[in-house]
């Protein structure tokens, strides 16, 4: 008789009371991190010189994407950058 009141009581404690909601904290992101980065964006290159100057703006905007991806994650690790 003792197990089914103290059975009884467990799952009457394990039933009631609120629910705990566990929420991760917020992160304070920079504004500038947020904005995209801008490749070329410009017409299809006619010629080298085109091409030449289309690759260049390509590559500082995966250089400006790359940057903004190691700033969140040494926020979101809580580590410097170097």
């Amino acid at each position: 008789m003792r197990l089914c009141l103290l059975g009884c009581a467990l799952l009457l404690i394990g039933y009631g009371g609120e629910k705990i909601v566990v929420a991760p904290v917020p992160h304070n992101v920079l504004t500038d991190l947020l904005q995209d980065c801008s490749g070329y964006t410009g017409p299809v290159p006619q010629d080298e010189g085109q091409l030449s100057n289309a690759l260049l703006a390509d590559v500082c905007g995966q250089h400006c994407a790359n940057g903004k991806l190691v700033a969140t994650d040494s926020l979101q690790n809580g580590t410097r950058l170097r």
